[in-house]
């Protein structure tokens, strides 16, 4: 029996995908993602001296208020960008830059 005839039951997070991309907001939804996943990953360390996160065509902008923190983040980017992939389960930030 096909599962994709009308009135049979289907996942909502199925649904909800399809709604996402059929509405075209696959993009603003992976960003908001992305940025929800780095506060996630940052930790509270980081977080205390992060002052905002952007995403903007594929690449983060995370302003932060500490210089000495900019500078290690920055040398580590790859590793953040990679682990922040990751989690999310594909490729949608392609670069980290730290303000």
């Amino acid at each position: 029996m096909n599962s994709q005839r009308k009135g049979a039951p289907q996942v909502l997070g199925d649904l909800m995908d399809t709604a996402i991309d059929d509405l075209g907001v696959r993009a603003g939804v992976d960003q908001s993602r992305a940025i929800e996943v780095w506060h996630d990953i940052a930790g509270p360390i980081i977080a205390r001296v992060t002052e905002r996160v952007w995403v903007r065509r594929g690449k983060m902008y995370v302003e932060l208020n500490s210089g000495t923190w900019r500078q290690e983040l920055h040398m580590h980017r790859i590793q953040w960008r990679d682990r922040l992939n990751e989690k999310l389960g594909k490729r949608i930030i392609n670069e980290i830059v730290f303000r």
